[in-house]
């Protein structure tokens, strides 16, 4: 195998410098991206014509297979790629490139070319893995799904991009149609989960199988963090202006999710969910009853503490069903029991609501909980913002509670350590 990555280096050099050349001579280097998809055909030859002496490659099924999974991805990102450049030439990304390194372009993408040719001795971890392991388990099914969705996914980015683009009447707008109504860089997305595919591909029970996910890794930050949707970002910005910002506002920078929408729109849908058709003009509510269970919820919030658990028998209903992040609790006594553990310690609470939206005797209370407690923050003031979705019964009391907040927020930010890697993560998912 050492031989094979030896002769696959050394291929992919003499590739990538072709690449480059052809490149500089049509002053078009954004030919760089398909030379870099494209290689992967001649990494494969490589293995397949250097397979290890006296066994048959066409009776390792595990390779067979993961060199079809290779090639579909790159002949489909090729093609497209290369079509792309014909039709609308060099891309930005190069021509800042050119600006920036001005008369010493042609030295410093050179640089480029070989760095990508480097690189993807690396990305072909997953096929040399195959080469070596012809096991073929479930590990390969998990695999190829994923490769699947993530490829097909990928073809219907593309496609809706592509279609919205030629478009006239779209000159000038943001494409928010599709899946590009989840996410950003839909097209990026799928492109990090085929990596992921081919990792999850070549796990086993061997521990030198999780290398497999190092091209994932790497692909993962490469396009979230600088070739991918960085420069994507920054260059939609400069051509859309604040068109794209107010896309930036309610779409997802990366993970393919929901639109972000008001944290009360969804309260609204919970509480459609749990008490019925409502009457679009329920915060006008005069309902005298309606109001005392509305303060009633501000009341308990702020009076519970850890030794007076037992007022909650009045606000409670025996067989009350409290739902949060943290767990389900199932009758008044559960509830007590969980109030009391939580509060332990506590040194000071306090709930500042700023809407509680009624319907009847169903409410939606959005808050901003203050709390002190040696066990959190060093003792110092824990600010969490949440939201409580509460029903009342037919007695007054209540039978349905579930609160939303944000458990990094809560607790995980106050840990050493893991504080600081769920602070990280957060700023990567925003974009930060």
């Amino acid at each position: 195998m050492f031989e094979s990555i030896l002769i696959i280096t050394a291929l992919l050099l003499v590739y990538f410098t072709i690449g480059w050349y052809i490149s500089f001579r049509v002053k078009v280097f954004a030919y760089l991206d398909f030379y870099w998809c494209s290689s992967f055909f001649l990494i494969m030859g490589v293995l397949y014509f250097n397979y290890p002496e006296g066994q048959n490659f066409f009776e390792n099924l595990n390779a067979i297979v993961l060199f079809c999974l290779y090639g579909i991805w790159s002949a489909r990102l090729s093609t497209h790629l290369f079509t792309r450049i014909r039709q609308t030439g060099e891309d930005k990304r190069y021509i800042e490139l050119k600006k920036k390194w001005k008369v010493m372009y042609g030295v410093y993408l050179y640089g480029l070319f070989v760095g990508e040719a480097l690189l993807n001795v690396v990305l072909a971890i997953p096929l040399y893995l195959a080469i070596v392991n012809p096991t073929f388990d479930i590990s390969n099914y998990f695999g190829i799904l994923i490769f699947t969705i993530a490829i097909i996914g990928e073809l219907i980015a593309d496609s809706q991009l592509k279609r919205f683009v030629s478009n006239k009447e779209n000159r000038g707008k943001v494409c928010d149609i599709g899946l590009w109504k989840y996410s950003r860089h839909p097209n990026y997305f799928f492109e990090t989960l085929i990596w992921a595919g081919f990792g999850v591909y070549g796990l086993s029970s061997a521990p030198i199988s999780f290398i497999g996910l190092i091209p994932y890794l790497i692909m993962l930050y490469l396009i979230t963090s600088v070739t991918g949707v960085p420069p994507a970002e920054e260059s939609s910005l400069k051509s859309k202006g604040d068109l794209y910002r107010k896309y930036q506002e309610r779409t997802n920078r990366f993970l393919l999710w929901f639109p972000k929408v008001n944290t009360i729109i969804i309260l609204m849908t919970s509480l459609l969910l749990i008490g019925g058709n409502v009457d679009m003009a329920y915060a006008q509510d005069d309902n005298a009853q309606t109001k005392s269970q509305a303060q009633r919820i501000e009341k308990v919030f702020n009076e519970l503490r850890a030794d007076n658990v037992d007022i909650l028998d009045n606000f409670y209903a025996p067989n009350a069903l409290f739902i949060d992040p943290i767990g389900r609790h199932k009758g008044i006594d559960e509830v007590k029991g969980y109030y009391k553990g939580i509060y332990e310690g506590v040194t000071d609470i306090k709930f500042e609501f700023s809407d509680i939206i009624s319907n009847g005797s169903n409410h939606v209370g959005v808050w901003k909980m203050i709390l002190r407690t040696p066990n959190l923050n060093s003792g110092k003031p824990v600010i969490l913002h949440g939201n409580s979705v509460i029903k009342f019964n037919e007695n007054g009391l209540v039978s349905y509670h579930r609160d939303y907040f944000d458990m990094g927020e809560f607790i995980y930010e106050h840990i050493p350590v893991l504080g600081s890697v769920t602070k990280y993560i957060k700023k990567r998912l925003k974009g930060e």
